[in-house]
């Protein structure tokens, strides 16, 4: 925490604010898939979700390109005043059938939109802050506030998601207006802008700034293993959740009533507090052993973790398994974050995070098809799917990030 103070007050801020913003979407997000099931069907809410995805997709890339040619503060606070109005409405209409509801699909989708535009902007403004004395230890405290506000945010989202909705995307609104104030008045850094034909037209600009990219192989490589991996974890708020309410068995622990969507909930705060407590212990253990071999142990134990998770029914073994899960996520995680860095121009920072931003629409893809394909296949038969798919992934992302010469050459 002393480290952190020492940290530029652009860079302070561009944290807290991710924090905020990050506790308040984790408190609804995850849910849609159980609320959109709960109003019309799983089948709905899996085909509803990808087709959001997938337009998402194609809209990181126009935010992408938008956050390296034009002035990041000025747009950041467009999409923000957009934000408010989508927060608004969805309050309202949360709660409500027919027409409401019909609302409801409808600014979410275009709400989801404007995340995926804004998401490699938001990003990008970090990276602009960051030099190479604390890269290492940015990005492995990010992490660690990732996974607190991503726990906190489950945990609210668990408290009140049955006779409160309204207020979570009350929340929401709150956070954003704190993220809006501390962007406009503390983010201050030198924007480095793509280099760029001033004869050519934008769309031929678009075009070239994202063949640049794709043309980077080890980038690409990366950025599809990245998909893989990050499927397992993203199952967790679409089949899993599901399936825990469908087939978990409720009992009482220590007077505390535990059904299959509070479960979900358990596993969140497992993940929480494994990360709080053993984020820089685990760093100070592994410092100075082989990346590589670390990289390997993090990858199998998330790999185990999050596989047998997606089958387990125990109380005992679906914490076991998360703990699991939690302690390879915690050791492979920085290491990759902190690799990557270093793969991404200081002028295409936007652009390249795109990338990252497709592999979390690929991820999330792959994560609400396994809620249409749970439908029909056995919960082991998915746990072996996840374990395929993960273990994909991790050669891929071996590959990109150790036999990579621009990273051995920084």
């Amino acid at each position: 925490m002393k480290k952190f103070l020492t940290l530029s007050t652009t860079l302070k801020t561009r944290l807290i604010a991710d924090f905020i913003l990050i506790v308040a979407s984790q408190a609804i997000l995850p849910f849609l898939a159980l609320y959109l099931t709960s109003k019309v069907s799983a089948v709905f809410a899996g085909t509803f979700l990808i087709a959001n995805i997938i337009v998402n997709f194609f809209m990181s890339f126009v935010g992408g390109y938008i956050g390296d040619n034009y002035n990041r503060k000025k747009v950041v606070n467009y999409v923000h005043a957009f934000y408010a109005v989508c927060l608004i409405i969805l309050s309202v209409t949360v709660t409500m059938d027919g027409i409401g509801l019909v609302v409801f699909c409808v600014t979410i989708f275009i709400f989801q939109m404007l995340f995926a535009a804004s998401e490699p902007i938001f990003e990008a403004a970090i990276m602009d802050a960051i030099y190479e004395e604390v890269r290492e230890f940015v990005y492995q405290f990010n992490y660690w506030m990732f996974n607190i506000s991503t726990g906190l945010g489950m945990l609210l989202g668990a408290l009140l998601y049955l006779e409160h909705k309204h207020l979570l995307f009350i929340m929401f609104f709150i956070a954003m207006l704190i993220s809006w104030f501390l962007f406009e008045k503390f983010y201050d850094v030198e924007q480095i802008y793509a280099h760029k034909d001033e004869l050519s037209s934008k769309f031929k600009d678009f075009l070239k700034s994202y063949h640049t990219v794709i043309k980077d192989k080890y980038y690409m490589i990366f950025n599809l293993g990245y998909m893989f991996v990050l499927m397992a974890e993203l199952s967790l708020n679409s089949y899993v959740i599901v399936r825990l309410k469908k087939d978990f068995e409720p009992f009482t622990f220590l007077e505390f009533y535990i059904d299959g969507v509070r479960m979900f909930t358990v596993i969140m705060i497992i993940n929480t507090l494994v990360v709080v407590t053993l984020t820089f212990t685990v760093n100070r253990l592994i410092t100075g052993t082989s990346k590589k071999y670390i990289f390997v142990l993090g990858i199998l134990l998330y790999t185990v973790g999050y596989s047998l998770i997606t089958a387990s029914n125990s109380f005992l073994l679906l914490c076991i398994f998360a703990v699991i899960a939690t302690l390879g996520e915690l050791i492979y995680s920085p290491i990759q974050n902190a690799q990557r860095f270093l793969m991404i121009p200081n002028d295409q920072r936007s652009t390249y995070a795109t990338f990252s931003m497709v592999s979390f629409f690929g991820a999330n893809i792959l994560s609400r098809f396994g809620l249409i394909l749970g439908a029909f296949l056995l919960p082991w038969m998915m746990s072996i799917y996840v374990a395929i798919v993960v273990l994909i992934g991790f050669v891929l992302l071996y590959y990109a990030l150790f036999f990579n010469p621009n990273i051995e050459s920084n």
